[in-house]
């Protein structure tokens, strides 16, 4: 219990806001107390109550991740711009500044210790590391409050996005749009389309789209694995 009149207090408070500040660094204080008061925190608020708030930025944005998280993380990268997914054994690997990328998808072993400001370096499966730039935001995913992407309709993805890898090397997005990756002997092939619902996409079946405007589904191909690599801000 925070005791307002015992001075001691005052190095736990500050250490909670500077953990919350570097999980944000983009964010001036004036930005951060901005947040703290959307989320109710204000001049009536006592220490433990603002420790407490911090606390969840800090959950939400952490400013350290060990080397195996026990949560879901998407971990935005500068030099070069990267979007990283780390789940369940598994990285997602886009690049930030070329949509029509394909994606990577790969077994990882461990993280280095990293946060805003470090760089990021992923060991995989067979224990070669792997720089992939220097971390400016890391934001946890809360894939229990994600809709099923079976039988999705669109107007329900909000801020989500599932990265769906298909048998023989395909893969696809789905967001606001799907993107489809079809690799070739020479090159990848990509397709772009609006759709209405996801009508199947579970591991071990064809992934089946109604498209926007009516119209036959489209089979995509088997599903080998679904991930979820975006969530609602």
């Amino acid at each position: 219990m925070y005791d307002s009149t015992d001075p001691t207090r005052i190095p736990r408070v500050t250490a909670a806001l500077q953990r919350a500040w570097e999980g944000q660094p983009d964010l001036t204080l004036g930005a951060l107390m901005g947040v703290l008061t959307n989320r109710g925190i204000g001049w009536g608020s006592t220490d433990a109550e603002i420790v407490e708030e911090l606390a969840r930025m800090e959950a939400e944005h952490p400013s350290l991740l060990d080397a195996t998280p026990a949560h879901p993380y998407l971990i935005s990268t500068t030099s070069p711009g990267r979007l990283v997914t780390v789940t369940d054994g598994l990285v997602v690997v886009r690049d930030s500044e070329r949509a029509r990328a394909m994606p990577a998808l790969w077994r990882y072993d461990s993280l280095r210790r990293t946060g805003p400001g470090r760089p990021l370096v992923v060991r995989d499966a067979e224990g070669i590391e792997h720089r992939i730039g220097v971390v400016r935001l890391i934001t946890r995913l809360d894939a229990e409050a994600a809709p099923r992407l079976s039988g999705l309709v669109r107007a329900e993805v909000g801020g989500h996005m599932w990265l769906v890898a298909l048998e023989g090397g395909a893969r696809v997005a789905v967001g606001r749009r799907i993107r489809v990756w079809e690799p070739a002997r020479r090159d990848v092939g990509y397709r772009a389309f609006s759709w209405e619902r996801v009508l199947e996409a579970r591991e071990g079946a064809e992934m089946v789209v109604a498209p926007a405007g009516g119209g036959a589904p489209l089979t995509l191909g088997r599903v080998e694995r679904c991930v979820l690599i975006e969530g609602e801000s």
